[in-house]
């Protein structure tokens, strides 16, 4: 599973400006890495349940977020997706939210 969050500025025409930032999680399946390997080293079972999701349970990331002090309004975008194998991707969870800054 992969987490992609991203922060748009949608005030700036540049469309290549309008990224302020994006960042990306990503959860293995226990014993498999992203391309489907199976992974033994004892060294990397440590590493592997650290980044696997378990079932039916819930993981709260948080992303620190630094705006320009000019930044008035900004769009929140995380999309959860699923490989199901290989490129064969289904998105699992979406949301989209604009955030107004007071500026004085």
């Amino acid at each position: 599973m992969v987490l992609d969050v991203t922060a748009r500025n949608l005030a700036e025409s540049d469309p290549e400006k309008q990224v302020l930032f994006s960042d990306q999680k990503k959860y293995f399946e226990i014993g498999r890495d992203m391309e489907g390997r199976m992974r033994y080293g004892a060294w990397q079972i440590k590493e592997i349940v650290d980044l696997t999701l378990q079932p039916m349970e819930t993981q709260k990331e948080q992303f620190l977020i630094n705006f320009d002090t000019d930044v008035e309004n900004v769009e929140i975008e995380a999309v959860l997706t699923y490989f199901v194998s290989g490129k064969k991707k289904d998105v699992v969870y979406s949301i989209k939210e604009n955030i107004a800054f007071d500026i004085d």
